[in-house]
């Protein structure tokens, strides 16, 4: 593993355990990715979000004894290589103990994915809808800002922002003071080009809302494909059959199946070195979602018109052109 993906993890790391701040699009990611699975009967020492959340956010994860009871830590590899993998594996459990050992002999060592890596998408989209709503607002109130008058000394500005303050209050009679008010009229009377307003309002940037929206919307479908929702990101389109359509129902459950499998696998670990009866599998929404996309079958209504090639053969009988004589012929033939 490079600094950078130490790094990258570690920050990964200390997002989850809360050492970090003004995350709040990072923490419904989370919140999303932690609904994926259901777990039934772990022990009390193991909740399932942290043992969900260490898997998400190191890659690895794990599991193993202290004082007689089980718990879950995040650690790394480490030891002598057994092939393609340190044999060791090497965590903490804060103010409990360490879990240190060979993993399948002494602790078990859960992975979320086959490249025993994090869902470093979460951070990703995180800080895209963070932007995203930071753009939302910018947009939003330079479509409610009005020309703001400038003020030429002190006192006046002190009657300006005075009047502004009555104006937000509802009182729509307060003006600045009197010479404030002959100053600006008599400046737009004459013609002058000194301009008393500092023009900041765009209404037209209203428009840039339902973009913004629509991106938004698409970033967190993206998300979701990726964790077994089949969101379709665009419209159906005339040309496409719905089976065309229900194509991303099974690309979508690649991702979410390799995870249980891997689940699966440390949870059959867990129980035969602990004898325990750890059980994993997928939440209601996901299952229904892999039910649609191994059991689905095209409705033949509502796909394209399929045609036979007899149908073809009469189509194209009943359509061929008369056959032209040769242009310059004098319809003589010797």
């Amino acid at each position: 593993m490079t600094r950078d993906e130490m790094e990258q993890r570690a920050d990964f790391y200390a997002l989850m355990t809360g050492r970090a701040c003004d995350k709040q699009r990072f923490f419904e990611c989370m919140q999303l990715a932690l609904s994926t699975f259901v777990y039934s009967d772990l022990p009390d020492t193991m909740p399932a979000e942290y043992l969900e959340g260490y898997l998400i956010c190191n890659g690895t994860v794990g599991i193993g004894k202290i004082k007689d009871k089980l718990y879950c830590a995040p650690g790394g590899f480490c030891g002598d290589y057994n092939g393609y993998l340190p044999d060791s594996y090497l965590a903490e459990v804060l103010n409990v103990g360490t879990l240190s050992g060979k993993w399948g002999t002494d602790l078990v060592v859960g992975w979320n994915n086959a490249t025993r890596t994090p869902d470093f998408d979460i951070m990703q989209t995180g800080n895209i809808l963070k932007t995203i709503d930071k753009s939302e607002l910018i947009v939003t109130i330079f479509t409610r800002l009005l020309r703001i008058p400038k003020a030429a000394s002190d006192a006046e500005a002190e009657a300006i922002d005075a009047a502004i303050c009555k104006l937000l209050d509802g009182d729509l009679h307060a003006v600045a003071s009197d010479n404030t008010l002959q100053d600006i009229l008599q400046d737009i009377g004459s013609g002058r080009s000194d301009n008393r307003f500092l023009d900041l309002v765009d209404p037209q940037q209203v428009d840039q809302l339902q973009y913004l929206n629509q991106y938004h919307d698409n970033v967190l479908k993206r998300f979701l494909l990726r964790r077994g929702h089949a969101m379709q990101i665009t419209s159906k389109l005339a040309q496409q059959t719905n089976a065309e359509m229900h194509g991303t129902d099974a690309v979508c459950m690649i991702y979410p199946l390799q995870q249980l499998h891997y689940r699966e696998l440390m949870c059959k670990q867990i129980n035969d070195m602990f004898g325990t009866t750890i059980s994993v599998q997928f939440n209601d929404l996901v299952k229904n979602a892999y039910d649609i996309a191994v059991n689905y079958v095209p409705d033949e209504l509502n796909e394209r018109e399929v045609i036979s090639d007899e149908d073809k053969d009469d189509n194209a009988a009943g359509s061929a052109p008369d056959t032209a004589e040769p242009a310059g012929s004098d319809g003589d033939s010797d």
